[in-house]
C-alpha cells in the first residue's frame, strides 16, 4: 500500500509542479496565440514522442488506430452536447478555457489508469523506484498542459490542488485493481493510452489551435507550435 500512496503523491506532485510553471508564465496571456501554440506543441511532441510509440509497442498499430478513432469519436460527441444549448458560436474565453480544461482533466485522468496497474504488477524494487521517478517527471509537462487553459480561466489555489488530486486518483486506482486483478495485458494498456489520445488530439486542434489560427498568422502559429515540440522533445530526451 505504500507504493500506492507514493504513485498518488508522485503523479500529484508532478501536475502541481506543471502547474506552478504554467502559473509562473500567467503574466504573458495577453500572449494567448503564443502560449496556446506553445501548449499545442507539447501536447504533439508528448503524443508523437511518447505516448503513441509506447502504444504501438504494446499492442500494434491496430488496437492503436482504433482506440484514437474512438477517442476522437467520444470527443466529437462530447463536444456536441457542450454546445447543444449554444444560440451561438459567439462563446466566452471563460467557457472555452473551461471545456478544454474539463476534457483535459477527463484524458489526463484515463491515460494515468495504466500507469497504476503497471505500478502494482511491478516485482522489482529498482524499476518501481525509476516507475515512481518517470510518474514524477512524466506528469510536470502535462500539468503545465492542463493548467494552463485552467490558470486563464481564473482557477484558484485550493481548486488547483484538489484538480491535481483528482486527475492522480486513477493511478492509485489502478494500482489497487491491479493488484488483485490481472490487468496488465497489452490490450488494455493500448486501449486507454490510444483512446486518451485521440481526446486529447481533437482537444489540441480543436479548442486550443483553432481558435487562435482565427486571430494570427499560420506560420506564426506553426512556429510556435514546432519550438513546442522542440521543447518536450528535449525535456523527455534529459528525464
Amino acid at each position: 500500500m505504500e507504493i500506492l500512496l507514493f504513485g498518488f503523491l508522485y503523479s500529484s506532485l508532478g501536475f502541481l509542479i506543471g502547474g506552478a510553471i504554467a502559473w509562473l508564465f500567467k503574466e504573458f496571456k495577453e500572449k494567448i496565440s503564443i502560449i496556446n501554440a506553445v501548449c499545442a506543441g507539447l501536447i504533439f511532441g508528448l503524443i508523437s514522442i511518447e505516448i503513441f510509440p509506447k502504444a504501438i509497442e504494446l499492442g500494434g498499430w491496430f488496437i492503436t488506430i482504433v482506440g484514437v478513432t474512438i477517442g476522437m469519436i467520444i470527443f466529437e460527441l462530447l463536444h456536441k452536447v457542450s454546445q447543444h444549448n449554444q444560440m451561438n458560436r459567439n462563446i466566452s474565453k471563460e467557457r472555452i478555457y473551461n471545456r478544454v480544461g474539463l476534457l483535459l482533466i477527463l484524458s489526463f485522468s484515463i491515460h494515468n489508469f495504466p500507469m497504476g496497474i503497471t505500478l502494482a504488477t511491478s516485482q522489482e524494487y529498482d524499476f518501481t523506484i525509476s516507475l515512481l521517478q518517470t510518474i514524477l517527471f512524466h506528469n510536470i509537462p502535462e500539468g503545465i498542459i492542463l493548467y494552463t487553459p485552467l490558470i486563464m480561466m481564473g482557477i484558484n489555489f485550493l481548486n488547483g490542488i484538489l484538480i491535481s488530486f483528482f486527475v492522480s486518483v486513477p493511478v492509485a486506482l489502478g494500482f489497487f485493481i491491479g493488484s488483485f486483478v490481472d490487468l496488465n495485458h497489452p490490450f488494455i494498456s493500448t486501449s486507454l493510452i490510444s483512446f486518451t489520445v485521440g481526446i486529447i488530439l481533437m482537444v489540441t486542434v480543436s479548442e486550443i489551435l483553432l481558435p487562435v489560427m482565427e486571430k494570427s498568422t499560420l506560420h506564426r502559429i506553426l512556429i510556435y507550435t514546432l519550438i513546442g515540440i522542440g521543447i518536450m522533445g528535449i525535456y523527455l530526451k534529459l528525464f
